[in-house]
């Protein structure tokens, strides 16, 4: 049997987390309001596994598309939180909640979804 103890930021809703079908994210000590982030911003090798996969299975690079881009996608949070964790307020790169990865406002993958970035945590 295996048992799976997850860590969630104050502020997340893990009901509404599991009901999206977004992972939880696995969080270390790091630079966010209540000292946790998330592995891949603290972890550069975590990071770059993260980016490849996401390459790899979801196509993330280059848009062609503007309008489908990560900086307006509803999994890219630049929250001041996660700004914080990634040690960046230029607003260019962006935590990937659902491919948990540090990514670029200009680029676009094909998990993207309308309805961000998420600028707060409720």
């Amino acid at each position: 049997m295996k048992i799976e103890i997850k860590l969630i930021p104050d502020g997340l809703d893990p009901a509404k987390e599991i009901q999206d079908g977004i992972p939880v994210d696995k969080m270390v000590n790091g630079g966010g309001d209540d000292g946790s982030c998330p592995v891949a911003t603290q972890d550069v090798q975590t990071n770059e596994e993260n980016k490849r996969l996401a390459v790899k299975e979801h196509q993330y690079g280059p848009t062609i598309n503007p309008e489908t881009a990560c900086g307006v996608c509803a999994y890219y949070n630049v929250s001041p939180q996660m700004q914080q964790c990634m040690k960046d307020d230029s607003g260019e790169i962006g935590y990937c909640q659902l491919l948990k990865f540090m990514c670029a406002a200009d680029n676009s993958c094909a998990a993207f979804e309308e309805g961000g970035p998420i600028t707060e945590i409720m």
